[in-house]
């Protein structure tokens, strides 16, 4: 179905000039997820006839679970939107459809809807990807015009990735949701995307050019974290050496926030040094062993992926040292809390992180469909950090190693795709 009306495309035309702040329509009834469809509200004139409208009453407690959020007003319409969808019950048979969809590169819901939506991983060959790729698929099943659901990974190759959405744009999808790990090369087959009517949305800070070329962004204030973490040091650490573990070689997400960590340390900090780590506990396990090495007195490390640092722990024992850290972390793996548990629940290792941010492809998705059904969506939508100090209530044993704890998919789905 792809909008080729004059007045669709005066609305996406539109949608390249505005600024952050959120315009959504009049806020409505969504649909049971059940599948049924729900008709616009009375007065309600942006939902065109037979599309789902949104409302934005959001459980609390799904905000508090994904973003630390319990003020609703810290965040816009788009999110509260999703995050409502996000906290409708999943029953047997929904889900028994989400895990069909999710292991098939594309199914169909059985809704007759006409609406096609594809997420496009750069790389989806990991737990956080797949159960991230859950998320899009059961935020699609709440929508009753979305009647075809596709996936693409492309493995980290550049040239796979262009091809990946070209082969979409060929398809007649309606919807894009990215993860573009290939970066800027992207632009130029996302602006084809564009032009051909394809709403393409990325999420998790996969932000391209200057924004211009696609519907919007997802992304939590990455430089805002940065300077969360230099807070957090500057308490907890005072005075000692501190290191920044980053991902893949030039990856921008590592490069933004430790830009803005590293002018907000106190004067006491000494930042020793920062090494990529591909997000992998090997990468993590070399990184922490040269940083031992150097200066075993390490006090303080800003890293963003949780599981990952069960590597770095794994550099402390093969050095023979006690893990005596504060750690700054982006995500919430639950193995690395489960860990510490099991450590003894040490003083010395402190652990503060944020959110793993699994629910942003939902969010993404949301925002194609209230654009596709008449709202006005923002240029980028951005998620308040927030940070929390690791307890007990942080440890989840009935999940995999690997799974985040502020994910919105049900304990008994992600144990279904992993048993």
């Amino acid at each position: 179905m792809k909008q080729v009306d004059m007045k669709k495309l005066a609305i996406l035309i539109a949608l390249f000039a505005m600024i952050l702040a959120a315009c959504a329509g009049t806020p409505t009834s969504a649909p049971a997820a059940s599948g049924e469809d729900t008709a616009p509200a009375a007065g309600d004139e942006s939902v065109p006839a037979g599309r789902s409208s949104e409302t934005f009453d959001a459980d609390p407690e799904v905000l508090m679970k994904t973003m630390g959020v319990s003020d609703a007003s810290e965040v816009n319409e788009v999110v509260l939107a999703a995050m409502y969808r996000a906290g409708l019950p999943v029953s047997p048979e929904m889900a028994e459809l989400a895990l069909t969809c999710w292991r098939e590169k594309e199914c169909d819901t059985g809704t007759g809807g006409d609406v096609t939506v594809a997420l496009a991983d750069g790389f989806g060959e990991n737990l956080w990807r797949e159960v991230t790729h859950m998320e899009m698929v059961l935020q699609a099943l709440t929508y009753p015009e979305i009647g075809r659901i596709i996936y693409t990974t492309a493995m980290f190759d550049t040239q796979q990735a262009i091809a990946d959405i070209r082969g979409l744009i060929a398809q007649d999808v309606d919807i894009i949701v990215g993860f573009p790990d290939a970066g800027d090369a992207l632009i130029p087959v996302v602006r084809e995307a564009t032009e051909a009517g394809v709403l393409y949305v990325t999420h998790s800070y996969g932000v391209l050019g200057d924004g211009s070329d696609y519907l919007t962004s997802v992304s939590e204030d990455v430089c805002l974290l940065g300077q969360e973490f230099a807070r957090i040091l500057n308490e907890e650490v005072g005075t000692g050496k501190v290191a920044f573990l980053g991902g893949t070689p030039g990856n921008p997400l590592s490069a933004y926030w430790q830009g803005c960590e590293e002018p907000a340390l106190g004067e006491g900090i000494e930042l020793v040094g920062a090494a990529d780590t591909f997000w992998t506990r090997e990468g993590t396990f070399d990184a922490m062993s040269g940083f031992l090495s150097a200066h075993p007195d390490l006090a303080g490390v800003s890293y963003e992926a949780a599981g990952s640092f069960m590597g770095g722990l794994s550099a402390y024992e093969a050095a023979g040292l006690p893990v005596d850290l504060v750690l700054t972390l982006r995500t919430d793996e639950t193995v690395l809390f489960c860990e510490w548990i099991d450590m003894g629940k040490p003083d010395n290792f402190k652990i503060y992180f944020g959110s793993g941010g699994n629910y942003q492809s939902r969010i993404a998705l949301t925002a194609a469909m209230m654009h596709l059904n008449g709202y006005e969506i923002p240029s980028s939508i951005v998620i308040p950090p927030y940070m929390q100090q690791v307890s007990e209530s942080h440890c989840y044993r009935d999940l995999p190693d690997d799974a985040s704890i502020s994910s919105m998919v049900p304990h008994d789905v992600v144990r279904a795709m992993y048993p």
